[in-house]
């Protein structure tokens, strides 16, 4: 089997972890680093081994040696750095969000679509193993609920400022509308929404409520913010609901507890995953020639969800998603 050759751009913290990930893997390798701070690359390339490190992107998008890049950058640099390493004709692994607005998400699509390449976007949550079990036991939820609540983000963090990060509801609450899509097997119509900005000075959307209604009847609710981590359910909380039966998440979406009426509850115990398997699952695309588990448009949903969310809480009404999807996806 041919080795695959992947280059990162971005060289912090999440770098490291698909590192070490790589590390694991028979059949990819990380030969290039690259950083605005090249240092960082520098630091990479001496404890992963590889051939080079630079603080010029121009280097890895001409290096005919690489086949994949990883993005693991500002999210406001997601749309350029995606389209131009598809457009040098390499596969993309993106850490989440995919992009910042509607428009970017649509130029990477584009991009996607001339350049025929892969491109998957990094949504870890999807591979924990009780979400997949919360399937199993109930395919066709009616109700589903999502609480992603942390203790409040720091004023300096540079993912609370409004262009590079978007602030905490931007930023992972694309996890949560990402496993909402999934765990209810249907796309999103339209949404609810209301919260605002309470507290943090940089002005982003910090804490926000919101209901979804998809495509197959499901209703969704979301709650998302930054103003404490609660003790009971712990930073990741879900919960669906079928007739007789529900499902309890908790513990970080590792214990799941399944009660059906007229039956006792059955517990479930699993672990928080996600980073090692989707990085299994990129390179198995790649090598098999197999579209991506996770692809553009599944970053796509995630952003738009969250994005019409804010939108709703400004305009007061609901605000469609599956809709502006097609629209957009009937131009490329």
């Amino acid at each position: 089997m041919k080795q695959i050759k992947a280059g990162i751009i971005g060289c912090g913290k999440l770098a490291r972890t698909h590192a070490d990930c790589i590390k694991q893997l028979d059949g990819m390798s990380l030969t290039a680093y690259c950083d605005v701070f090249e240092e960082n690359a520098h630091r990479m390339l001496a404890d992963y081994g590889g051939d080079y490190a630079t603080s010029d992107i121009d280097k890895l998008l001409a290096d005919e040696t690489l086949d994949a890049i990883y993005i693991t950058t500002l999210h406001d640099t997601h749309a350029e750095y995606c389209i131009r390493a598809l457009e040098a004709g390499k596969h993309v692994l993106v850490e989440k969000p995919l992009a910042m607005s509607l428009e970017e998400c649509m130029r990477i699509g584009e991009a996607v679509n001339r350049s025929g390449k892969k491109l998957f976007t990094a949504y870890k949550m999807r591979y924990f193993d009780m979400l997949w079990k919360a399937k199993e036991l109930i395919p066709q939820p009616v109700m589903v609920t999502m609480q992603m609540m942390d203790d409040r983000w720091g004023e300096g963090l540079w993912v609370n400022d409004p262009v590079k990060g978007g602030g905490n509801v931007i930023s992972q609450g694309c996890h949560s509308t990402d496993i909402m899509r999934f765990v209810a097997g249907s796309e999103p119509v339209e949404v609810y929404a209301a919260g605002g900005n309470y507290y943090q000075s940089s002005g982003v959307i910090d804490n926000l409520a919101a209901v979804f209604r998809f495509e197959n009847g499901a209703a969704g609710n979301l709650i998302q913010g930054d103003s404490s981590c609660p003790t009971v359910t712990s930073k990741f909380f879900m919960q669906l609901f079928a007739e007789n039966r529900s499902i309890t998440i908790s513990d970080r979406l590792t214990t799941l507890t399944y009660k059906e009426n007229g039956k006792d509850p059955v517990v479930y115990k699993g672990s928080e995953t996600g980073f090692l398997e989707e990085n299994k699952a990129f390179l198995q695309c790649i090598v098999e020639d197999k579209p991506p588990m996770i692809d553009h448009i599944d970053g796509l949903y995630a952003t738009l969800m969250v994005l019409q969310a804010i939108e709703s809480l400004k305009s007061g009404k609901p605000e469609p998603i599956k809709a502006v999807v097609e629209q957009a996806m009937a131009k490329l």
